[in-house]
């Protein structure tokens, strides 16, 4: 009984992650996500490595940019998918304030989504191991 009770609680997550738009419909396919998530964080954190540097290629900067961007919208990662239009623009204009800015937005939806993320994985993770013992 515990298992169909946490698959509930589980879609009733995500359903509350899709309607604070934190994800979108692609989401609800976890088989498509699980790759390109872990590429996606790789990356985010080259983005911010980067910025840190004294003299900043903005060029580079908006490559590393719209590539999170395309990952985020891949794995349904709508806020940090827009908070990266946002830091996109700023390297068009290369204002290294407008730039940080941004990228203090995307770092704050990223960790907000990630914590969100986090939930979910537990969550699967307990209906696993319930779904293991049932076996037994």
């Amino acid at each position: 009984m515990a298992v169909p009770i946490q698959k509930v609680l589980l879609t009733g997550f995500i359903h509350s992650m899709h309607s604070e738009e934190i994800v979108d419909d692609q989401f609800y396919q976890p088989e498509a996500i699980k790759d390109p998530a872990c590429l996606y964080c790789w990356r985010r954190g080259c983005i911010i490595s980067l910025s840190d540097l004294p003299n900043v290629d903005f060029s580079n900067l908006a490559a590393l940019a719209t590539e999170i961007e395309e990952r985020s919208s891949c794995i349904g990662a709508e806020h940090v998918r827009l908070t990266c239009l946002d830091l996109m623009r700023a390297c068009d204009q290369m204002q290294k304030q407008n730039f940080c800015q941004a990228l203090s937005w995307t770092k704050n939806e990223f960790a907000h989504t990630r914590n969100k993320l986090q939930v979910l994985v537990q969550m699967e993770r307990k209906i696993m191991r319930l779904e293991a013992k049932q076996q037994k």
